[in-house]
Formats: structure tokens, C-alpha cells, sequence
């Protein structure tokens, strides 16, 4: 199993011979709009490159994408894939949106879905707190993804989520060897975060203590205030450094 950390939360998996891209966000820096936040940094988003060749994420064999704000699924990637690569969504809202842009193969995730020899489960999550999600009813249903090949490390992808009962819920259910957190806590204009951040990466640990964490979503949007180096760091004093990989951008990990 090899991870490589893209940018953001886009990733892509190998495993199997069969290549996994992730929430494409295939546009160049500055190519879309800035997320509204408390944190007063009004730069376009992303604020980076691609660090990893833009061919290299077009010839993938499946994509998940685990909801479609553009972070996640933007307008590069739905251009530039091909129409009839295989999508995995988390709804038929989504499935829609992605059909309309003319890729023939979507499959809404609503049961186990197999491609190509691998298993795909989505999984639960939520954008924000009860409160700010109740506010801004526009952050929308959000999902993760497991994903399971016969002899390859199950990886868990938990999507924009902050830490709660779905995300403790799918480690205890699915109990995998690696878990993928999006740690950049973004901030929203109420000064609350809508993903995980630094400290939620000890809640992960201490509920799964055996499984690997990389820390991704972190350093490419105006809204994200924790850094690869909170992580470390935080990392390193709670005495986990060895559990808890975050990636640069372009960096690949083999498990």
C-alpha cells in the first residue's frame, strides 16, 4: 500500500495495482474563491501548486470523492478527468452534480461497492459542530470511505469531519490499520472549526491505538490555521511520533 499526499485532502492510493485518487482538487493555485472565516486571511484558494505531475493524477482507475465543496472535487478535476473513470459518491445529490458534468460511471456508495478488487464503505461524518451546521445548513452532508483489498492495510479515510460519535463509531466498527485525518482545522465565520485539528489526532489515537494516523488537509486553504508542524509536535509530545505521519505535499508513504 503506498499514500501519497497530493494536496489538501487529495491523496492517491495504490495498492493491487489499482491507483485511488482521492477528492481531486486538480486546479492551479489561486483558481477559486476564499472560504469566509473568522481568521482574517482573505487569499484565494488553493494557496499553493500541485507539487505532484498533473498526468500522474489523471490516470487513476477509481475516484472518491467524499463530497463536492471545491476543495474536494473542483473545477479542474471535473474537467480534466476522464468521462468514464469510475466516481464513488456519498449521494445521489452528488451523483447527479457529477453525471451532469458528463462522467458516465458514478456509483453512490449506499451499500459495500467493489471495483476492481477493492472494497469501498462509506462512512459517516459531519462538517462542524451540531450548532454550525444547524446555522449553515450549506456545509452540506459530508462522508469518509473505507477501503479494503485482500492482503493491503485497510485504510480509513475519515473526510471533513470534525471528531465525534461517527468518527469513533468507524474506528471501532471497521478497525483499520491506517486512518487518514483531515487536521488543517478549518475555520468558519463563527470562529468554529469544521474539520479536525492537532488535538483531535489524541482522540483518534486513544481510540485506536494500534492504527497508523496520517494527518493530512492542512497548509493549501486561507481558512486552515493548524500546520504540519502543530501535528508533529504535538505529536511528539504525547509521546506518538512513531503512529502519527504527516506528509508534505508530493510525499509518499509505503505501509
Amino acid at each position: 500500500m503506498k499514500i501519497t499526499q497530493v494536496r489538501n485532502a487529495t491523496i492517491l492510493l495504490e495498492a493491487g495495482g489499482q491507483r485511488v485518487l482521492v477528492d481531486p482538487m486538480l486546479g492551479a493555485k489561486g483558481s477559486f474563491g476564499s472560504a469566509p472565516t473568522s481568521v482574517g486571511d482573505s487569499s484565494r484558494n488553493p494557496t499553493v501548486d500541485l507539487t505532484v505531475p498533473l498526468n500522474d493524477l489523471l490516470d487513476v482507475d477509481v475516484v472518491v470523492v467524499t463530497h463536492t465543496h471545491p476543495d474536494h472535487w473542483d473545477a479542474a478535476a471535473a474537467a480534466l478527468l476522464p468521462r468514464e473513470v469510475p466516481l464513488l459518491v456519498q449521494n445521489t445529490a452528488d451523483a447527479e452534480i457529477i453525471a451532469a458534468e458528463g462522467f458516465t460511471d458514478v456509483s453512490v456508495m449506499d451499500g459495500p461497492v467493489e471495483v476492481g478488487g477493492a472494497e469501498f464503505v462509506r462512512t459517516d461524518g459531519q462538517h462542524g459542530s451540531d450548532a454550525t451546521v444547524a446555522a449553515w445548513p450549506g456545509l452540506g452532508e459530508v462522508s469518509g470511505v473505507v477501503v479494503r483489498r485482500s492482503g493491503e492495510p485497510t485504510v480509513y479515510v475519515a473526510g471533513d469531519t470534525v471528531w465525534n460519535e461517527h468518527v469513533r463509531a468507524a474506528l471501532e466498527e471497521h478497525q483499520p490499520d491506517i486512518v487518514v485525518l483531515n487536521t488543517g482545522e478549518a475555520t468558519w465565520q463563527d470562529g468554529s472549526p469544521i474539520i479536525m485539528g492537532a488535538t483531535d489526532v489524541l482522540q483518534v489515537h486513544r481510540t485506536a491505538p494500534q492504527t497508523r494516523i496520517v494527518a493530512v488537509h492542512m497548509q493549501a486553504l486561507n481558512h486552515c490555521i493548524v500546520t504540519r508542524d502543530d501535528v508533529r509536535e504535538l505529536a511528539r509530545r504525547h509521546g506518538i511520533a512513531q503512529q502519527v505521519l504527516v506528509p508534505e505535499d508530493g510525499e509518499a508513504l509505503t505501509f
